[in-house]
């Protein structure tokens, strides 16, 4: 098994996908998901939390309360572009295997800050490489339908939509408030802008530790 991180969020023609990159591989592995995944996947990533509790939040809770913790999860099948994972819990000092969809085990996964591993079968089958533009680099990659742009995470440079929001927010000096950025951070996971979302996620973590 390969310890995997997830690289980006996207919205494509064939609905939202997450792609998770094994560590030390240049192939990506893309992993269709719904909307809710989604939303729940970016909610964790960017910290962002929702007026009421997700699903995943609530089993967060759950495994939390009842002394269950997530030890890792481990996507180790994929048949005809579905993907099979599990769970790995501990629960009274035993570990347990529990059958999972990808998209739910990624989204606990983010929130218990557990490792995602992925089997070397499975990263055979199903990964891509990316060129540096964030386009798939393979022709049978293309045919496969998978988009060719990513939001991914790190990236720094400005938007126009940051822009539009400094100057939405009466703030063109490019200075802002934390609660500016919290709001902004907020609107930008609402309308699915998750690179904006990112951007804004980083610049709340440096003003946080300049604070402290």
């Amino acid at each position: 098994m390969i310890e995997a991180k997830v690289h980006s969020l996207a919205i494509t023609d064939k609905g939202f996908v997450v792609m998770l990159k094994p560590i030390n591989s240049e192939k990506v592995i893309p992993i269709f998901i719904d909307y809710l995944q989604a939303q729940s996947m970016a909610t964790a990533l960017f910290n962002y939390k929702m007026g009421r509790p997700l699903t995943h939040d609530l089993i967060n809770s759950i495994f939390k309360n009842c002394n269950i913790r997530l030890v890792n999860i481990i996507i180790d099948n994929v048949h005809l572009d579905t993907y099979y994972s599990k769970l790995v819990i501990d629960h009274n000092g035993k570990n347990i295997l529990i059958d999972a969809r990808p998209s739910d085990a990624i989204a606990l996964a983010l929130r218990f800050q557990a490792s995602i591993f992925v089997e070397e079968n499975v990263i055979e089958k199903a990964g891509m490489v990316l060129d540096d533009s964030g386009e798939t680099a393979k022709e049978s990659d293309v045919k496969s339908g998978i988009p060719y742009n990513y939001q991914v995470f790190d990236k720094e440079n400005s938007s126009d939509n940051t822009k539009k929001d400094l100057k939405s927010n009466g703030n063109e000096s490019g200075v802002k408030t934390k609660e500016e950025i919290k709001k902004l951070l907020e609107q930008a996971v609402k309308e699915e802008r998750y690179e904006d979302a990112a951007k804004y996620r980083d610049e709340l973590n440096n003003l946080e530790n300049l604070e402290n």
